[in-house]
């Protein structure tokens, strides 16, 4: 399943892509969540994934504080997040990705976060995500479930339409999402 999603995502034009991340934006920014928050996390698209990006571009966006996770060391299991603005130096991490060139006091925790909007490569109508299969956010994220009261950040997952699937496998780490959002809308999960 994971490689026949990221093959349809990864054969998107580009013009395509311009436009579905344009319509998502448009649907993050009505978030409730979006409009509270100020520390928000994002995430460079890559291999078609669908841009978060331009949320940052909209009026609202004016007083919010973006980032973009890292991993903080060569060995890193889990990530920290880095602030980022459109003007902000990018080096490619081992797998690729670009990342904030800032020094490390100046990253947060995942804990420090409003919001994070982070990416998948499928999902269900119960909020459950497939990632890429590497578990950065699983155990980045793994104190949601142990916190009793507020839980910060609020989580929404961002792709596709098409990556909508009837039922994903459960793992006991996983966490399922508050809010997912497409080119076609947002939708809330549960209560």
């Amino acid at each position: 399943m994971r490689r026949r999603i990221r093959q349809q995502r990864h054969a998107l034009s580009s013009e395509a892509l311009y436009h579905a991340a344009v319509a998502l934006a448009s649907h993050l920014v009505r978030l409730n969540h979006f409009r509270r928050a100020r520390h928000i996390g994002l995430y460079w698209p890559m291999q078609g994934e669908i841009s978060p990006l331009p949320v940052m571009q909209h009026p609202i966006a004016g007083n919010k504080h973006f980032y973009l996770p890292v991993l903080a060391g060569h060995f890193a299991r889990s990530l920290r997040f880095a602030p980022f603005h459109p003007h902000t130096d990018l080096r490619s991490n081992r797998f690729h990705i670009p990342e904030p060139q800032v020094p490390p006091g100046c990253q947060r925790s995942v804990r420090e976060l409003d919001l994070l909007i982070l990416p998948l490569v499928a999902f269900d109508a119960e909020g459950y995500r497939l990632g890429m299969g590497g578990g950065f956010y699983d155990r980045s994220l793994a104190h949601l479930p142990h916190r009793r009261s507020w839980r910060r950040p609020r989580l929404v997952g961002v792709g596709h339409a098409f990556q909508e699937v009837p039922r994903l496998p459960r793992e006991p780490w996983d966490i399922p999402l508050g809010i997912v959002c497409t080119e076609k809308g947002c939708y809330r999960i549960g209560s």
